[in-house]
């Protein structure tokens, strides 16, 4: 759903003209700042984590690092976005439109179904050596990526005259429904097009007109998606070194309860005051 969402935003503003690959570099500087920015805030937990994983050779592993994953945990879904849309892009630029969805799809679709061992992975493409791992690559997301370009928009049209709140609904409960299913080929087709139907639906509820408040909010997702990663590894660890609470082992509900409740304040800090008091934040944070 993050990737489908953050697609859905930039191809929708993509026109296809000559000045689209200055949109695709001002999408992608905007998504190097935010992850360097955060890989700098992040700098003493994930760097240490990293050496101690690595402790003979982990100068050799830091650039793969780097490359795959940002500099914290959670940054290769934004660089899985930074890889992917760009590739999209052109193979969209020069090829037209068929031909790449056809590509991109069978590449993505092939990929899931590997990984997922639903089926034997032939060519290989699934990598999984060192710090080298094709899991967090652009190629787990690409199927979902592609269809926001164009299929997703077209799909919604041909759905515009339904009741989207409803089949929203419907389509929710239908996909938990699915979730209670074991992990079979006929599962994975069910959650892949309950997503793209996710998408076509929200795509026809958007709003055009959004109130001031949303951009805090839409800013505030952004840091707690980042922070609350801090908050699982490192804060429930002082946490149970200290005081001995093991909030992990009351379930995942209180556990993200607990956590959502300490990053919530620090974000809107983060996204509300100090990023209209400082611009540095607003830019490397946010």
């Amino acid at each position: 759903m993050f990737v489908i969402f953050s697609s859905l935003l930039f191809w929708s503003r993509i026109r296809w003209d000559e000045k689209s690959l200055g949109q695709l570099k001002h999408y992608v500087k905007r998504l190097l700042f935010l992850i360097l920015g955060w890989s700098v805030v992040l700098l003493p937990f994930w760097l240490h984590r990293h050496i101690t994983r690595y402790p003979d050779d982990w100068t050799l592993y830091l650039v793969p690092k780097l490359l795959l994953y940002g500099g914290c945990r959670g940054g290769y879904f934004i660089m899985s976005l930074i890889y992917g849309t760009t590739i999209i892009y052109f193979l969209h630029r020069y090829l037209g439109k068929i031909v790449p969805f056809i590509l991109v799809c069978l590449v993505g679709i092939y990929y899931d179904l590997a990984h997922l061992e639903l089926i034997n992975d032939f060519i290989g493409i699934r990598v999984k050596k060192g710090i080298l791992d094709s899991n967090f690559l652009c190629f787990r997301f690409f199927f979902y990526m592609e269809v926001c370009v164009w299929f997703i928009p077209w799909l919604a049209g041909k759905l515009s005259k339904l009741n989207n709140q409803l089949w929203l609904w419907l389509s929710i409960v239908a996909f938990v429904a699915t979730c209670a299913v074991k992990n079979d080929l006929v599962a994975y087709i069910a959650v892949m097009c309950f997503l793209v139907l996710l998408g076509a639906l929200l795509y026809n509820l958007r709003c055009t007109k959004l109130p001031s408040w949303s951009v805090t909010l839409r800013n505030m997702s952004v840091v707690v998606y980042l922070l609350h990663f801090v908050m699982i590894d490192y804060g429930e660890r002082a946490l149970r070194h200290f005081t001995g609470i093991n909030i992990a082992a009351h379930g995942p509900y209180v556990e993200y309860t607990a956590i959502l409740a300490v990053t919530l304040p620090i974000a809107y800090l983060v996204a509300g005051p100090l990023a209209q008091r400082f611009p540095l934040v607003k830019r490397w944070l946010l």
